[in-house]
């Protein structure tokens, strides 16, 4: 059976959705582009400009999480590092939003011996989605 993707207008939709529900207009970013984010490697350039004071527990960076989870769900929950796999294209997370889930623990960085790292949501990621009211991951 072949893994269903996410079209662009899908994840667009879903991004939306989640965010509306926590108070926000819709998503401050989304890019989508045919290759991989440069840089996306490396975990300390997801890191380089996030300021320590910020928090990665709000309602904004959930509704992320809980959108780009639910995006990766049909491909193992791998939310890739150069992008999150559509149909055709790849969508470039928020980096300040990933750098500090994952600063915070709610997503480990996994880097394999070969291909693309990715993110991986981790149960402390798994309860935060669940007790803001998302969709369970």
């Amino acid at each position: 059976m072949a893994v269903k993707r996410l079209t662009k207008s899908q994840a667009h939709r879903l991004l939306s959705e989640e965010l509306e529900r926590v108070g926000w207009d819709g998503p401050s970013t989304f890019t989508v582009e045919d290759g991989s984010r440069p840089h996306t490697h490396d975990l300390d350039w997801w890191h380089e400009r996030t300021p320590g004071n910020e928090r990665a527990d709000t309602r904004r960076n959930v509704a992320y999480l809980s959108a780009y989870h639910r995006i990766a769900e049909p491909l193992g929950g791998r939310m890739f590092a150069g992008g999150l796999l559509l149909d055709r294209r790849k969508l470039w997370m928020d980096r300040s939003v990933m750098s500090r889930l994952e600063r915070d623990g709610y997503v480990v960085w996994v880097k394999p011996d070969r291909g693309e790292p990715w993110f991986e949501i981790t149960d402390a990621g798994r309860m935060l989605i669940e007790e803001d009211g998302g969709e369970p991951g």
